[in-house]
């Protein structure tokens, strides 16, 4: 269901003073929002974005919420562009909200593959970028804070629902049992996430990430969950791209964050199939069953898709020094590092 493009054009007019639309196309669309397109008398395009349902209404208030987070100091840390609110105002029951429209194309995870060299790196690197903002950005605007403990009671919680519909496959309560429970993986030091990333939040353009949407879940959590969406494509390759860009771009030493992700990503089909039952929506079950079914062939199949944690190889002296990007006359320097390293840990366990 839609509404007409220049109707929401004219609802628009209320939310922004002077705006003055001169052309309106249906732009995206579905059963929970009507979305247009709107020229703009200055040569700008505009997107209006109307909710029809209680959850999409919360899901763009709480979108405007991370925006207004997203100053534009913050901003500029960030390699790509990301959208504004211009304005909101009440329309019936819900409210139109206008903000700028990015350019670019939405991508598919099919997109980060071999043809689109250099995407898969503009991805991690994209991602790496966000992780790397101030934690501030999200505890100043009030936004939700998880810490590693945090995430991993949700997670918890998810398998013990999970586990309860009796519509799990034991390997994977079994897989999923162990990885929760062992405490090498959750030695992570929590950062600012986008917190609902799929392929379409990307916009790409020329084989790079030039916009990034989506926000409403902004917050402080897991690094991995934001890279999850990734373990979804068959183009392994790329996907370590991503992931090694993802590394370099951030420097630290999260060993685990890739079992984290893909924990975090078979943990959604549970959500999937949790949704069905809750629904009451047998289509959705047996739609997550099948999925649970292909998961299981695949985790007995694809050493990528491990989620136990790596043991570390034994390094000698030279090694060690590599790892710390030091020479042996450079002791005094690892040292301070050591040290803000431990201030760090001091800082997270004081409830950052």
């Amino acid at each position: 269901m839609s509404t007409n493009p220049f109707t929401l054009a004219a609802l628009a007019t209320t939310a922004v003073e002077g705006l003055a639309v001169v052309g309106a196309t249906e732009d995206g669309s579905d059963e929970h929002r009507s979305q247009v397109a709107a020229r703009l008398a200055d040569g700008e395009t505009a997107l209006l974005v109307l909710p029809r349902s209680v959850s999409a209404l919360r899901t763009a208030e709480e979108h405007e919420a991370a925006l207004a987070a997203l100053t534009p100091a913050t901003r500029s840390r960030l390699p790509f562009e990301v959208p504004a609110v211009l304005g909101s105002a009440p329309a019936g029951r819900s409210r139109v909200f206008v903000l700028t429209r990015l350019g670019g194309t939405p991508m598919r995870l099919a997109d980060v593959s071999p043809a689109a060299p250099g995407l898969a790196p503009s991805v991690g690197q994209a991602i790496a970028a966000i992780h790397e903002l101030p934690t501030s950005v999200v505890s100043d605007a009030g936004l939700p804070h998880a810490a590693a403990a945090s995430v991993r009671q949700g997670l918890l919680d998810t398998f013990d629902r999970a586990a309860a519909t009796g519509s799990v496959p034991a390997p994977l309560l079994e897989r999923w049992e162990r990885a929760l429970g062992d405490d090498r993986l959750w030695q992570f030091k929590p950062a600012v996430v986008h917190g609902d990333l799929q392929a379409p939040a990307f916009r790409i353009e020329g084989g790079r990430v030039t916009g990034l949407d989506g926000w409403h879940a902004l917050s402080v959590g897991d690094p991995a969950r934001d890279l999850a969406f990734l373990l979804g494509s068959s183009e392994f390759g790329s996907v370590d791209e991503a992931f090694e860009a993802h590394a370099a771009a951030r420097g630290i030493g999260d060993r685990h964050v890739r079992q984290r992700a893909m924990l975090h990503a078979e943990l959604d089909v549970a959500r999937w199939l949790l949704h069905g039952v809750d629904r009451g929506d047998d289509a959705i079950v047996a739609d997550a069953a099948g999925m649970l079914s292909g998961l299981v062939q695949r985790v007995d199949r694809d050493p990528s898709a491990a989620i136990e944690p790596q043991r570390l190889e034994t390094m000698d002296l030279a090694d060690v020094q590599a790892y710390l990007g030091e020479s042996a006359r450079d002791d005094r320097t690892a040292e301070q590092r050591l040290d803000a390293g431990f201030d760090d840990e001091r800082e997270a366990s004081a409830g950052r």
